[in-house]
């Protein structure tokens, strides 16, 4: 998902299955799919939450916290990953769209079929989804291993 179709995310884009609907770049329509975990981690947040934003996410506090139809900006969801980042030690530079870069890497190296790939991510062209895909020194030398014919 983008960093602006995540701060732009409505509540009625969700629905009870998990599939969320996204118009994307371009107004090109896509669905992704949360995970159970991530349903029941929205189910919490949201019964958690004491407002009626149409947003799934809203910021806790500053300057837009007080809107009535508040969301986050991109500049807070980036505060919040750094945020997190840091409570877990990590000292690897993270940012939403290197998250992004990640998932698409994970896929990749898990076997997904790179039309999939570009679907999930709302690429028009295989070419920009192969330039997300970021494979290791360990998948490229373990994809040598099963493939090439002299390696056993």
């Amino acid at each position: 998902m983008r960093i602006s179709e995540l701060i732009n995310l409505k509540r009625v884009q969700i629905d009870a299955t998990g599939r969320v609907f996204i118009r994307g770049k371009g107004k090109k329509q896509r669905f992704i799919y949360l995970t159970e975990r991530a349903k029941k981690h929205i189910e919490n947040y949201l019964s958690a939450r004491d407002d009626d934003s149409t947003y799934l996410f809203v910021p806790e506090k500053g300057q837009n916290a007080m809107k009535k139809d508040k969301k986050i900006s991109a500049n807070y969801l980036q505060m919040k990953i750094k945020k997190y980042r840091e409570l877990l030690g990590m000292n690897v530079p993270t940012s939403a769209h290197s998250l992004r870069h990640g998932f698409a890497t994970y896929l990749a190296e898990q076997g997904a079929n790179p039309a999939a790939i570009q679907i999930l991510l709302g690429h028009e062209s295989l070419d920009t989804t192969t330039k997300y895909v970021h494979a290791s020194d360990k998948y490229a030398e373990d994809t040598h291993k099963k493939f090439h014919p002299l390696s056993e």
